[in-house]
């Protein structure tokens, strides 16, 4: 009975002292997000959104803070704080919508992901300035001479923040490489202009095509066959891509996702929307959807990602 009494005791005080661990906060962290909206989860599960109005301090630890919500101001303790983290940094995707690239930076949001099963994608962010993502296909049964790759490398050039308002501005120009198979190279050069709001990510980039060809054979193998898809991508070639991601206010851990491509502003039918929900945290996203295209064809789209960092 005694040793029962004596682990009973031992493992209350082991939860006490995880307790405590897992619920501290970084109170200079925390006077940072002074008149900031941020995400607070409670330990009794609670979760909302909030303005952050005071932090209070006692023995250099956080005491308790002061938020505004829609029905008024309170004051919740320290010791009942299972989470809290700004508004702004619960989307750590956005620096992509889903295939379009927005203007924000990748920063310390590193990631590694994996987008319709079999083509598997990395991005690392260099400062707050430079992001760089490659990503290649590993599709069974095909040579590595048919499979796909890409590059790409993009410079944060501009921010703007607005006293006024939650929210900022991003303008950033970037190339990538892409690979269809190792016979079809094709390069762009792109601006992307990006507005962050509470809630929302929109973003509008211009790219152009950049070689020689204007007409390439995309093949694909498993093998032994090879079958052969022409098509016509002309040098020089101007396009646009419009992009969302917002938030439902219910759920912060639902978005609706969506891009819209043209390739070339002067064939307006080559058009394709992309339209999805992404599941998402501070560790992992997943999005699903569908993709329309006026060819006319209709194809599922995911993507897996995981921010570690």
């Amino acid at each position: 009975m005694i040793t029962k009494k004596i682990i009973n005791y031992s493992l209350i005080l082991l939860l006490t002292h995880f307790s405590v661990l897992f619920a501290d906060i970084n109170v200079s962290e925390v006077e940072n997000y002074l008149e900031q909206e941020i995400y607070l989860r409670l330990t009794n599960g609670d979760n909302f959104t909030c303005v952050l109005k005071e932090a209070q301090m006692e023995n250099d630890s956080l005491f308790y803070i002061t938020i505004q919500t829609k029905i008024g101001k309170t004051k919740v303790y320290s010791n009942e704080i299972a989470e809290l983290i700004p508004q702004q940094s619960l989307n750590r995707q956005s620096n992509r919508i889903y295939l379009l690239p927005t203007a924000e930076p990748i920063s310390n949001n590193h990631f590694i992901s994996n987008y319709e099963v079999l083509f598997f994608y990395g991005g690392i962010g260099i400062t707050d300035y430079v992001s760089i993502t490659a990503g290649r296909s590993l599709i069974p049964n095909t040579p590595g001479e048919y499979q796909i790759s890409e590059l790409n490398a993009k410079a944060t050039v501009y921010r703007q923040y607005w006293e006024s308002m939650v929210g900022d501005m991003s303008i950033a120009v970037g190339a990538n490489q892409i690979w269809l198979n190792s016979y079809n190279q094709l390069t762009h050069l792109y601006s992307a202009l990006t507005f962050r709001t509470a809630k929302s990510v929109f973003t509008g980039a211009v790219f152009t095509k950049l070689g020689a060809k204007d007409v390439y054979d995309f093949k694909m193998s498993n093998g032994f066959d090879i079958a052969s898809y022409p098509f016509v991508y002309e040098n020089g070639d101007f396009g646009l891509a419009l992009g969302l991601d917002t938030r439902l206010s219910q759920w912060k851990d639902i978005r609706i996702i969506g891009e819209l491509w043209n390739s070339s502003i002067a064939q307006p039918s080559n058009t394709g929307v992309l339209l999805g929900v992404r599941l998402a945290n501070t560790k992992f996203s997943a999005d699903f959807g569908l993709a329309f295209f006026t060819s006319p064809i209709l194809l599922p789209f995911t993507s897996f990602a995981w921010t570690p960092f």
